[in-house]
This record gives structure tokens, sequence and C-alpha cells, in this order.
């Protein structure tokens, strides 16, 4: 019915798809909790990490990237509440240039399945951890 090569090849490809959708997230007894993400999460966190990586590849070359991470993440916190809404990473994304790399439907999924999804915000220190 299915032949041996479609079966070796798409198995591999499941198990990296799977192992993507787990994010390690603070349990709250400081042990790792899985979270899933959707197929449509794993794609907007890996858009956003690609768009933070290239901008750290040209204005934080010589610094760790952590450091990078904070300053950006700094700004998008735009009340320093230590939550970050759907404006702030949209204002974020103006600020370093790449508005266009990111639509404000990816960035409302990564707050729904990561975030507080009624109040459309995540947490700073989180969305480090995601990034």
């Amino acid at each position: 019915m299915f032949s041996s090569k479609l079966l070796t090849k798409t198995a591999p490809m499941a198990t990296r798809a799977i192992a993507a959708s787990k994010v390690a997230a603070p349990a709250p007894r400081g042990g790792v909790t899985q979270r899933h993400l959707s197929i449509s999460g794993v794609i907007a966190v890996e858009k956003l990490r690609g768009v933070i990586e290239d901008y750290r590849r040209e204005n934080y070359v010589h610094e760790l990237p952590s450091r990078c991470k904070k300053d950006v993440l700094a700004v998008a916190d735009k009340n320093k509440d230590g939550r970050i809404p759907v404006e702030g990473i949209e204002m974020l994304l103006r600020n370093i240039g790449a508005s266009d790399r990111m639509t404000r439907s990816d960035i409302e999924t990564i707050l729904s399945e990561e975030g507080e999804s009624h109040a459309k915000v995540i947490e700073r220190d989180h969305l480090m951890n995601l990034i």
C-alpha cells in the first residue's frame, strides 16, 4: 500500500514536527512542563526567532545573543510591567525594520498559544525563553 521510501522519508519529518511543537515552559515548582504549539504557532515563533536573530547578526555582532534579546524585549515592554502586548511586538518589528516579516495574525497566534490570550499579552521572561 505505501512504499517503504515514502514511509522512511515522512517518519523523520513527522518526528521533527512533533519535537518542534514542544516548547519548554517553567513549571510552578521549578520543574519543566511541555507545551504543545499548533503548526501555525510553531511557524510564528520560528518567524520571530528568525527576525530577532537576523537583527542580532547585523547589530549585536560582538555581544551575547541574550543581550540582544533583552534589549529588544525591553523596547517591546511598553508599560515596563514585564508584559508585552501585540502592539509592543509590532513596535519592536517596526523599530528593527522587520514589520513586513510578520503579520499581526502571527503575533496574535504566539500570544494566544503562549501568553494570556484573553488580554493578548505575554510575559517578557516567557517570550525571552521562546526566542
